[in-house]
Order: C-alpha cells, then sequence, then structure tokens
C-alpha cells in the first residue's frame, strides 16, 4: 500500500460515496473504484460494502481510519521536514501540553530564533499520552509532559514544577476560600481537561471520586477558552494547570489551589531513551534549560 490509495480510501470513508469521492480527487469513478479493490485485495478484506445512495464503510475500515491517518500525518512531516531541508533549515518537532508554549511566552521563541535563525521549531500541543507515544514512535525529537516519566523509556530533564489550579466565578462560595483541599470539592460540579490528560486523572479520578467523594463531570474538554466560558456563565468548576489557568481568566474569575503537597506536577523536557539528538536537537534543549533557569 502507498500514500495515494491511503489518502483515497479516506475521502471515500469521509464521502461515503465513490463518485463524490473521485470528483474531489479529480478521478474517474472507474480509477477510484480499482485503487479501492487494489487496497483490498491488498489487506485481504473488504473495505466497503454498497448500498443505495453509496457505499457503507466495514468495521475493519472503521477500525483502520485513526491508523491511517496517522500514517497520512507522518507522511507530510516527512515531506515538510525533506523541504526544509532542501532549503538548509534543519527542523527540532516538540510535541507540549496544550498551551505550554504559549505559557513560556513568544519571546522565548523569538530569542531561539535570534540566536539560531538556521533553525525551524515544530510545536504541537497535544496530550501527555500521545506526545510520549509519539517520541517512542520517532515523531517528534522532544516531549514536554507531566511526569512521573517511565525512565525505562525516556530521559527526563526537570523544567519546572506546575501546581493544579480551579477556576471558578468569584460569587462561588469556595472562591471565598484562599486555599482549598480536595474534600471541599464534595458536591460540586467539575469541569475538567479530560482523562487523556494526568491532571484530570490526578485531581478527578484519583484524589477526588476514588476517595469517595461524589462530583458531577457534566463535560471534559482541553479547549481553556470554552472552560473559561462554561466557568463564566456559572456551570462549574474547571480544574487544570497554574500555567493555562492565569491566562485564561476573566474579569469575574478567580484561581484557587490546594493546601496539599501532592497537588501538582513536575513538568519535563522528555527524550527517547538510548538516542542520540541532532546538532539542533541540542541547541533547543540547552537553550530552554538556560531560559527555564533564568
Amino acid at each position: 500500500m502507498n500514500q495515494k490509495q491511503l489518502s483515497y480510501f479516506l475521502e471515500v470513508y469521509r464521502c461515503r460515496n465513490i463518485q463524490a469521492a473521485a470528483d474531489k480527487l479529480y478521478l474517474t469513478h472507474q480509477g477510484l473504484s480499482r485503487v479501492i479493490r487494489s487496497l483490498e485485495e491488498e489487506l485481504g478484506s473488504p473495505l466497503f460494502s454498497r448500498i443505495n445512495r453509496g457505499v457503507e464503510p466495514t468495521d475493519f475500515a472503521t477500525t483502520l481510519v485513526p491508523h491511517v491517518q496517522r500514517l497520512l500525518d507522518d507522511y507530510a512531516t516527512i515531506q515538510g521536514v525533506h523541504t526544509l531541508t532542501n532549503q538548509a533549515r534543519s527542523v527540532v518537532t516538540i510535541y507540549a501540553l496544550d498551551h505550554l508554549f504559549g505559557y513560556l511566552g513568544a519571546d522565548l521563541l523569538l530569542d531561539f530564533h535570534r540566536q539560531h535563525p538556521e533553525i525551524t521549531l515544530s510545536i504541537l500541543d497535544t496530550t501527555d499520552e500521545y506526545a510520549l507515544e509519539s517520541l517512542s514512535a520517532g515523531r517528534c525529537d522532544f516531549a514536554v509532559v507531566n511526569g512521573p516519566i517511565d525512565n525505562t523509556r525516556f530521559t527526563a530533564t526537570p523544567l519546572f514544577y506546575s501546581r493544579f489550579a480551579f477556576r471558578m466565578r468569584r460569587d462561588h462560595p469556595l472562591a471565598q476560600k484562599e486555599h482549598l483541599s480536595f474534600e471541599d470539592f464534595a458536591g460540586e460540579t467539575i469541569l475538567g481537561k479530560g482523562r487523556a490528560y494526568h491532571c484530570f486523572r490526578t485531581n478527578i479520578d484519583q484524589f477526588m471520586l476514588s476517595q469517595g467523594l461524589h462530583v458531577t463531570v457534566p463535560i471534559e474538554t482541553p479547549d481553556e477558552s470554552l472552560l473559561q466560558q462554561l466557568v463564566e456563565a456559572g456551570l462549574g468548576i474547571a480544574t487544570t494547570y497554574d500555567f493555562t489557568a492565569v491566562s485564561h481568566c476573566g474579569e469575574n474569575t478567580v484561581v484557587r489551589f490546594l493546601d496539599d503537597d501532592r497537588a501538582g506536577h513536575h513538568i519535563y523536557l522528555v527524550e527517547k531513551a538510548g538516542t542520540l539528538p541532532t546538532r539542533a536537537g541540542r541547541a533547543f534543549k540547552q537553550f530552554l534549560l538556560d531560559k527555564v533557569t533564568e
């Protein structure tokens, strides 16, 4: 199978119609059908079944979709790196927790560019798990994520400590307290970043639900702007990291912290164990460590 076959398969999956997909791809119906049949033969399983208004993906096809999308993303990354290499540039790819580089600030990135104009930083905001999975698979050079880190697979350098933070409306009863305990949240409505984030699992799963505290979790989203709107509307209390809470805090919102030694995580710059960074990677790592320790 090749990139063209995979992209054609994905378009048919999205359109649920061979002719509609062929039109978007500037192909004939017959030509696209041949590509899909060839892919089915190679995979040894049907991908689509015909229905009155088009095609219906098989369960096998549906299972393939996220893997196909990931492969196509990797193809695009490789092509992009190749293009930049032809321009005598190096690329350092960093998968980091949502909003973390926004917290570190544009000045940090501008300073790096001034010192290393030949290096392009490619930064993706994502979850802890996907960043580490991508690092392990070689899709990025570094991950910037929460601890703890599996030191049998990765090498981690601490950057800073981030406290868990709770955003709430100023008129919320808990806003009148300067410091909180997990027990204070019993009976409250909590808005979380989602279970793919250590912050959510630590605050809600480990220290609330598993401890018998009853909390309501109506919405999980990594979108800090949306969480802020929900807090402002009085839907609940948003749990997040301190580096995102302050930058997404409205005039009717306050941020409160926990009086608990467990209420936070170290943020690490992580590399895949047993690998040597590129020259550009070494330059970025040294620059970042120098900046966060200033």
